[in-house]
C-alpha cells in the first residue's frame, strides 16, 4: 500500500503470512554507498509520512488515518508509522511500516491485519523493527 513506489527493482524481500488475516513483508536494498542509502531512507520516510493522504487520493471510497510512532534506536535508526484504512464496503485494516538503515543497507518493514489502531501491536512492531535493522549486517 505504501512505500512500494519508491522501491528500486533491485530490492530483495521476504514475505510472511498467517493462515488468518495477518501478513508481513521485509524489503532490503543495498546501496552503492552510505550517502545514497541515507537519501533512499529519507525518500522512503517521506513516502510513508504521506501514506494516508496518498491512499485517500488514489481510492476515493477509502478513508485513511495515520500515526507516527517515533524513532527506534537501532544502528542508524528507524522510523515507525501506522496507517488505518476503512473502505465504504466495511473493510477495516491496520498497517504498520518502518524504514531503517545500517550503513549502506536500507530496510522497509511492513505488517498488516484487519482492525484499527487499537489492534496495532506498536511495542512488538518496534521490537521487530529494531531486530530487523540490527540484523542487516
Amino acid at each position: 500500500m505504501c512505500g512500494g513506489d519508491a522501491l528500486p527493482s533491485t530490492s530483495v524481500h521476504r514475505a510472511f503470512r498467517t493462515d488468518l488475516d495477518t501478513g508481513a513483508l521485509q524489503v532490503t536494498v543495498v546501496e552503492r554507498d552510505v550517502q545514497r542509502a541515507k537519501a533512499f531512507a529519507e525518500l522512503l520516510r517521506k513516502d510513508l509520512a504521506g501514506c494516508a493522504k496518498k491512499v485517500t487520493a488514489q481510492y476515493p471510497d477509502v478513508t485513511a488515518a495515520q500515526k507516527y510512532y517515533g524513532k527506534v534506536n537501532a544502528e542508524e535508526g528507524a522510523h515507525v508509522y501506522g496507517v488505518h484504512t476503512e473502505a465504504s464496503w466495511g473493510a477495516s485494516d491496520i498497517n504498520m511500516y518502518a524504514v531503517g538503515r545500517d550503513g549502506r543497507t536500507v530496510t522497509l518493514v511492513h505488517w498488516g491485519q484487519m482492525g484499527d489502531f487499537s489492534d496495532a501491536p506498536v511495542s512488538a512492531f518496534r521490537t521487530t523493527t529494531a531486530t530487523a535493522v540490527k540484523k542487516l549486517y
